[in-house]
């Protein structure tokens, strides 16, 4: 029972940190009416280009019809743009606009300074650890998703 409760301990405290992460990406954004997971899921686009839905899906964490509905609203802000493939009409891919692209990098350099700042103050071995301990609980969830 006990190595139970440490389970849902780390996953208290990923929650917990993806959350502060949240509000700090919404913080940078909230001018623009957008939200930390949209904000989260812009950093992605703006990062990585133009990507395939199911890619970002996989990236963010999230279900296709959690990010589509989330592009949804983004689109209708002309934040983002969906094209479907010519090859594969059931294929869609999205982007950011240009003028998101251009008034985006200097808000995501400020937030990723930010993180930087926070993460500077930790010792060289607590950082070590940190890094163990997420590289271990990605093969747990890795391991785990093989199963299903």
């Amino acid at each position: 029972m006990e190595e139970m409760n440490k389970g849902i301990r780390a996953i208290k405290i990923l929650k917990s940190v993806m959350e502060t992460v949240k509000q700090n990406v919404h913080h940078h954004f909230k001018d623009m009416n957008v939200t930390g997971p949209q904000g989260m899921l812009m950093g992605t686009l703006a990062h990585f280009g133009e990507m395939k839905v199911s890619d970002l899906s996989e990236k963010l964490g999230l279900s296709n019809s959690t990010v589509s509905a989330m592009l949804d609203r983004l689109e209708n802000q002309d934040l983002v743009v969906r094209t479907r493939s010519k090859e594969d009409r059931r294929v869609v891919y999205v982007k950011v606009t240009p003028e998101f692209q251009k008034n985006s990098k200097e808000r995501f350099q400020v937030i990723e300074k930010m993180f930087e700042a926070m993460m500077s103050k930790a010792t060289s071995e607590e950082l070590d650890v940190i890094l163990v301990g997420l590289d271990t609980l990605q093969k747990v969830i890795d391991r785990n998703k093989n199963k299903e």
